[in-house]
């Protein structure tokens, strides 16, 4: 770290575009040809990166934290390399770092996620914040559960939340009115936790999945989606429900499952 902001030096496992492309995050922007801003809870995060280095402009103990800047993703991508079909992809994708995401923001923003796109996801949570969040001078803060449980679900209709407005009107309430508890989830074995978020309306099992990999950093979950099912496709082959895709990709790569999602997601998703 350096007076008012932290340079990243080794790049080989830091790669800003990269990390913000590759599905675990919507509030981000790119806002200059080698820049980007990044927003999570109440904070603003400007990252800047060329060939040598990045920087980290922002609340420094706090970038530290959120960019698992301690996590030593060298040895990540050894244990991953000799195992099927990761080569290609963490060649492609090595600057990729799993965010270590608020939980609210994520359940928040992966109900949204829901069949839907990237530029209308982004701009409902934009939305909401602008609508919901606190002021803090040039951005928003991510709305409170208390906040966004104090509107119904027409509000977020207005939004253009679609069918996802009453769930989370629902979800919202649950949160705030104490009959959801996310700090338990931590404590939780996975799978109980993965039930648990399913009891909120709008989280499924891929969406509870996406939940535990970015808002908790649980690594032996792997979420399927379209990109996933691709390469599914092409390395294991044959029919397979989501269910039976999850869980034959969860025995090949076991707690280091989360981490090969993404640089598997990122390398099918970028190149197609």
């Amino acid at each position: 770290m350096e007076n008012e902001y932290i340079i990243v030096d080794d790049l080989k496992d830091f790669d800003i575009r990269q990390i913000l492309d590759c599905g675990q995050i919507f509030r981000y922007a790119k806002t200059g040809e080698n820049e980007y801003t990044v927003m999570s809870r109440d904070k603003r995060l400007k990252v800047a990166q060329d060939e040598n280095k990045a920087v980290i402009y922002g609340d420094k103990a706090f970038a530290r934290e959120f960019f698992d800047l301690d996590r030593d993703y060298g040895k990540i991508k050894k244990q991953l390399e000799d195992l099927p079909y990761m080569s290609e992809s963490l060649e492609y994708g090595g600057g990729i770092r799993i965010l270590n995401n608020d939980a609210w923001e994520m359940i928040i923003s992966f109900i949204i996620s829901a069949n839907n796109h990237i530029p209308r996801i982004k701009g409902i949570i934009e939305r909401l914040c602008a609508g919901l969040g606190r002021d803090m001078g040039g951005y928003y803060a991510f709305p409170t559960a208390e906040a966004m449980a104090d509107k119904g679900e027409d509000y977020y209709f207005a939004l253009g939340a679609g069918y996802r407005a009453p769930y989370l009107a629902s979800t919202a309430t649950a949160i705030a009115e104490g009959r959801f508890d996310i700090d338990a989830v931590r404590s939780m074995p996975t799978k109980e936790a993965a039930k648990y978020l399913c009891t909120l309306l709008g989280v499924g099992p891929k969406v509870a999945d996406c939940i535990l990999l970015f808002g908790y950093h649980r690594t032996d979950v792997f979420p399927v989606d379209t990109w996933i099912k691709k390469v599914y496709r092409d390395t294991l082959g044959g029919a397979a429900t989501n269910k039976q895709m999850r869980e034959k990709l969860i025995a090949l790569y076991g707690n280091l499952s989360g981490y090969a999602q993404q640089y598997l997601f990122f390398g099918k998703r970028d190149r197609d």
